[in-house]
């Protein structure tokens, strides 16, 4: 049974009650188990070309490379990145780099960038690729756990001991991202992979969602709308825009329905009735 069977998604992007073009993008391919959001930055429109060549490139690269990866998932080795976060990698680096080309190029299109967070489901796995403030959670057994952590300065004085969380808040500006795709010639790709389970819910997210509304209101928004992700999405956004909706704001819910485990060859069955 192919992954789209197994996952239910809902994705939605809003302009927002201030800004007056939408800089977000989001993507999915639901045969692959692909999800991505990307939150771009520039001026005039160059935000938004950079996240929808983020989204766009990305999409691509793993259609393209999809059938490279091996058939069987392979024994892992500690430190080292599945063939799927590896594919997620080559993906955003070629996104960069297609980013930062323009970004030079084109005059229109200078000192753009984009955050992005990337998804891919396979084999009761989610590998994961990221790159600044845009974020993945994980809803399991009505708890909301933060699975990326921020490139930004605020996390980085906190992560150096500068700060405490709550110090860090008062001190540090929170929207100051520490990496991007498009603004230097090289970009750090942060890989994490971690196992899901039926029932799952997760959430990439733009920081026009976690800015206005808090990780317990997103908690509770999800427990009260249950199994309707569209209704819990259409119900974040409307938060986030009662909050003041101050930016751009996204949302991407994949619900795990499913095992994504490979499916035993027919044999295997027959054997085991000798």
């Amino acid at each position: 049974m192919p992954i789209k069977d197994k996952v239910s998604t809902a994705l939605i992007t809003d302009v927002g009650r201030v800004r007056t073009n939408n800089e977000d993008a989001v993507a999915e391919d639901r045969e692959l188990g692909l999800l991505v959001l990307a939150d771009g930055m520039g001026g005039y429109n160059a935000g938004e070309v950079a996240s929808g060549i983020a989204t766009k490139t990305i999409a691509e690269v793993v259609r393209r490379d999809w059938k490279s990866l091996p058939r069987t998932n392979p024994p892992s080795v500690k430190g080292m990145p599945s063939p799927h976060a590896t594919l997620l990698k080559k993906a955003v680096e070629e996104a960069h780099t297609t980013i930062f080309q323009a970004a030079q190029s084109q005059p229109q299109c200078a000192g753009m960038g984009t955050t992005v967070v990337v998804v891919l489901l396979h084999d009761d796995m989610m590998s994961i690729a990221h790159v600044g403030d845009s974020r993945l959670y994980r809803y399991r057994f009505s708890q909301l756990q933060q699975v990326t952590r921020d490139h930004s300065l605020q996390e980085e004085m906190i992560a150096k001991g500068h700060y405490t969380r709550e110090e860090a808040a008062m001190m540090v500006r929170k929207n100051i991202v520490t990496r991007a795709l498009g603004v230097e010639a090289e970009v750090n790709v942060e890989l994490n992979e971690a196992p899901v389970e039926v029932g799952d819910t997760l959430l990439l997210c733009s920081d026009g969602l976690t800015d206005m509304v808090s990780d317990e209101q997103i908690g509770i928004i999800l427990r009260r709308n249950g199994d309707d992700l569209q209704g819990a999405a259409r119900d974040l956004v409307q938060q986030a825009l009662q909050g003041g909706g101050k930016d751009n704001v996204s949302v991407v819910l994949a619900r795990v329905d499913q095992s994504l485990a490979p499916g035993r060859p027919w044999y295997r069955h027959l054997l085991d009735w000798f």
